[in-house]
């Protein structure tokens, strides 16, 4: 009697840790972006963007997530976002570190969040002046 006791605990002790194990695994588990959705970025610095968007020769770059896709778009002011409507891309990646290539691979770059920034950077963009490729543009949130 004492085994089949003894049978029974070990049974509901096992059953009890891989309980525990199974229900930390989606607190630890990698995030996508969409643990990002509703956030909006906005540039430290200002770019020259005006070769390809003439109205924009002193231009803050945006970021913004939504439904988990991401848009980058300039504006003339670091206090309201421009419109991304029609600009949201898909990314790759988990945690803090994604990837995108659009546009045939002809916009190319990574994006790496912390709690309150996203640092942008650009590999290729045949549209983006000198300065931005390959360089860290760091966007903190706009609340």
């Amino acid at each position: 009697m004492s085994k089949k006791i003894s049978t029974i605990f070990l049974s509901l002790f096992l059953v009890g840790i891989f309980s525990i194990s199974c229900s930390n695994e989606d607190k630890t588990a990698p995030k996508g972006i969409e643990q990002y959705n509703g956030n909006t970025y906005v540039s430290t610095e200002t770019y020259d963007v005006s070769s390809a968007m003439p109205n924009f020769k002193t231009a803050y770059l945006w970021v913004s997530i939504k439904d988990g896709q991401v848009a980058t778009f300039p504006n003339d002011n670091n206090t309201t976002a421009p419109d991304f409507t029609g600009t949201y891309f898909t990314v790759t990646g988990s945690g803090t570190d994604y990837g995108f290539s659009i546009n045939n691979n002809k916009v190319v770059g990574t994006l790496k969040f912390s709690d309150t920034s996203v640092t942008l950077r650009y590999t290729a963009n045949p549209d983006a002046p000198a300065e931005m490729l390959n360089t860290d543009i760091v966007c903190n949130i706009k609340k």
